[in-house]
């Protein structure tokens, strides 16, 4: 008999309460690197653990967020992105997926904050995504 690999059925499923957490974690931008330093390995696995998670888990978990909240987020991923070699996004970035539905929502995040976050990072799909 041969096994197949299964997708673990929790990278469908992301803690609301979690990432309500995370958001205050970052208090402003200036200070973000510092404080996602201060992580503790069980919340960096965590992400690490949500690497693939699709768009419409990380959307469901942020229903009744905050703007503030949202960006918050952005900055959290973001910047973790490039403190956490393992926690290469890439495409796949949740950041990516709150600036699209903040968009569809009809509040967009300013360009000065925009532009930020493209400076935090080298991956190319942040803030918009995939060209195609």
């Amino acid at each position: 008999m041969v096994d197949t690999w299964q997708p673990s059925p929790s990278n469908n499923v992301i803690s609301a309460q979690k990432l309500a957490d995370f958001s205050v974690f970052i208090t402003n931008q200036e200070e973000a690197k510092q404080a996602i330093k201060g992580l503790v390995s069980e919340d960096i696995k965590l992400i690490e653990s949500l690497i693939n998670a699709p768009q419409s888990a990380w959307i469901k978990a942020i229903e009744g967020f905050s703007v503030e909240q949202v960006k918050n987020l952005c900055v959290f991923f973001t910047v973790g992105e490039m403190e956490f070699s393992s926690w290469a996004f890439g495409s796949k970035n949740p950041t990516i997926y709150f600036i699209k539905q903040l968009k569809v929502a009809k509040t967009p995040l300013e360009k000065d904050f925009i532009h930020w976050l493209k400076k935090q990072t080298d991956n190319r799909y942040i803030p918009y995504g995939a060209a195609l």
